[in-house]
């Protein structure tokens, strides 16, 4: 899914308010890579696990944030208009998330 490539900004909403990052993404074939980096303090991490099925993608990464270093997956889809949406998962619990260019 080429559209997926490329940058995103994206937001989690948390009850600890909205979280932001980047998600820049690459993809070959049914594999997606790629690099985070984290709106809040600038730390960067390498994208795990990603796979690609038809609209619908996951990964998992691990980033150290204010409160040490936290392991997050991330389930979602590409929607007809172009953002990204789905669930962040992290031991906090089970957030949506949403992106766009």
């Amino acid at each position: 899914m080429s559209e997926l490539a490329g940058k995103w900004n994206v937001v989690v909403h948390t009850y600890m308010g909205d979280q932001f990052s980047t998600h820049e993404f690459a993809v070959d074939g049914d594999v997606l890579t790629g690099v985070i980096t984290d709106g809040g303090n600038g730390n960067q991490a390498e994208i795990k696990n990603g796979k690609v099925e038809g609209n619908k993608f996951s990964y998992t990464f691990q980033i150290k944030i204010p409160i040490g270093e936290m392991e997050f997956k991330m389930e979602g889809e590409l929607t007809e208009e172009g953002t990204l949406k789905g669930q962040s998962s992290n031991a906090m619990g089970s957030f949506e998330f949403e992106a766009a260019r």
